[in-house]
């Protein structure tokens, strides 16, 4: 159990994936329902509880819970999101929020400003980072014990709409007045030109607006003078199906078969690139891990099927279901699972599920069984298995095996060092340092900062002394020896993301990233 608990920081994304669809357009569901003898059971059946049950009822809420239990006995997928739910559940895969254009945290029980989007309300009106948000409009904000839920709810909106913040500044209250805009949430959050003419990609979700996204950077890389390419899909758990197929064309030559579904109601459909690729030569790899699900699995499984790049890492999720979105009349939107996908060979990527499965216990089994460590932990005997155009063995369900394993890295990890991620301490220390120092902090970019900028054995100390004052844990000197390096490179993060923005990080990160090491490997012995 403890190597778990130590575990848990590298594997916390693994969860995130299950939140995603793939969208496959909308759909308008037929009025005049058959079935009338089944329906009026439900509603006589709810009717009666309305009247006869011992205690009152919410009746929409029952509605509602049928609706999910109905959904939930499908497959692990199909979803019922409420109305109230729908626009907050959708912003990531539309790509784009109404609000102000600021990054915070809640410390002390104050809204603190760490970094305000270039060229957003905020900025133009003359938000700061550091600045302490007190009052929105005529509601205090601070010392009211405020969650992340209120500050959303307080500062987005629709695009045109004002807002007037108090804000606390260098000892002076300023009231600024915002109108709210149109805030872009990027899927392409990362992307470097590395050592050797390798570029490099980071993709965390597939919006709406990933397609244009990808095309802007592999233009700039191009433009840079790279030869191959290094795409990450770690952590990305889908998204919309069509923009996977976008990125994936971008790899492929004209009349190549990407990906196909078919259901028992969808006839199979089968989809190929165009001739508009913009990377369709130079060597890829692409990163792929547990928590890499749907539509970047229709990625990795159309480049891999055609021979078109080495995928290296663990195995990804496993997820081969296609969700429709379906907008119910109140609003709410039911994401039904219409058809399987199925990979260039014939692949359909699909764990099991059912009866005696437990779905989401999945991710923790396979490092329990030591597959996130071991390649022979993995075992393929019982998969189906397909062949490439050269001849490579591929197989069929629970996810996309990779060419080149990569174990997960412990390297420094302890169960000191996961009580600190998972308190406060470097997202607090770091806030209030940058906050103290920020006038003596002066990088032009993210890449002078990683060259220039070391965190002395002074500023650990520091650190390590917050920790135990702030947040009561107390420093474990073997295991504090043990992790001490990745301490300091998460501190370094850290401090990148309140001085540039949360995409720095990356840049700070990579030479620790095993997974990334390997990859410029394999690019490398393939030039």
């Amino acid at each position: 159990m403890r190597n778990y608990i130590i575990l848990t920081p590298l594997l916390i994304a693994v969860f995130s994936a299950l939140a995603y669809y793939i969208g496959a357009g909308t759909f308008v569901p037929q009025k005049n329902i058959t079935h009338h003898e089944e329906v009026s059971k439900l509603l006589n059946v709810i009717d009666i509880i309305e009247e006869r049950y011992v205690d009152s009822i919410d009746r929409p809420k029952l509605i509602e819970s049928t609706i999910q239990d109905m959904l939930k006995d499908l497959d692990p997928h199909s979803a019922y999101i409420s109305s109230k739910d729908r626009i907050a559940e959708n912003e990531r895969l539309q790509g784009h929020f109404g609000g102000i254009g600021i990054r915070f945290i809640i410390l002390r029980d104050t809204l603190m400003v760490t970094n305000v989007i270039e060229g957003g309300p905020a900025q133009r009106a003359g938000i700061l980072p550091s600045d302490r948000i007190i009052a929105v409009d005529d509601s205090t904000i601070a010392g009211v014990h405020l969650s992340i839920e209120d500050v959303h709810k307080k500062l987005k909106g629709e695009s045109g709409t004002p807002v007037e913040l108090t804000v606390f500044r260098k000892g002076k209250i300023h009231k600024i007045d915002i109108i709210r805009g149109d805030i872009p949430l990027p899927s392409i959050n990362a992307y470097y030109v590395l050592q050797d003419s390798i570029g490099y990609i980071k993709i965390d979700n597939f919006s709406d607006k990933t397609g244009r996204e990808f095309a802007v950077a592999i233009g700039d890389l191009k433009r840079k003078g790279i030869k191959s390419l290094l795409l990450d899909l770690r952590n990305n758990g889908g998204g919309y199906m069509h923009t996977a197929v976008s990125v994936a064309d971008e790899f492929l030559p004209d009349g190549t078969l990407i990906v196909y579904t078919k259901g028992a109601h969808q006839p199979k459909r089968e989809t190929f690139a165009t001739s508009y690729g913009n990377f369709e030569n130079g060597d890829v790899v692409v990163l792929i891990n547990s928590a890499t699900a749907s539509a970047s699995e229709i990625v990795s499984g159309a480049l891999q099927d055609n021979d078109r790049a080495t995928i290296v890492g663990r195995r990804s999720f496993g997820k081969g279901l296609v969700q429709q979105p379906i907008e119910l009349e109140d609003g709410s939107e039911m994401r039904l699972t219409v058809s399987r996908y199925y990979t260039p060979t014939g692949r359909c990527i699909q764990k099991e599920y059912g009866e005696g499965i437990d779905y989401e216990a999945d991710i923790i089994n396979r490092y329990e069984h030591g597959e996130l460590a071991n390649e022979d932990s993995a075992h393929f005997d019982n998969l189906e298995k397909f062949v490439t155009p050269k001849g490579k063995v591929v197989y069929g369900g629970g996810g996309i095996m990779p060419d080149v394993f990569v174990p997960i890295d412990t390297a420094g990890a302890s169960f000191y060092y996961t009580h600190l991620v998972y308190s406060p301490a470097f997202r607090d220390f770091c806030f209030d340092y940058i906050d103290k120092n920020r006038e003596k902090l002066h990088y032009n970019n993210v890449e002078e900062f990683n060259q220039k900028f070391k965190v002395s054995d002074k500023l650990l100390n520091e650190f390590i002394r917050y920790t135990e004052e702030e947040t009561g844990i107390s420093k474990n000197e073997k295991e504090f020896q043990k992790s001490k390096e990745r301490i300091k490179n998460q501190l370094k993060a850290e401090l990148a993301t309140y001085l540039f923005d949360v995409n720095a990080r990356q840049l700070i990160v990579m030479p620790f990233d095993k997974d990334v090491q390997k990859g410029i490997e394999v690019l490398e012995k393939e030039q």
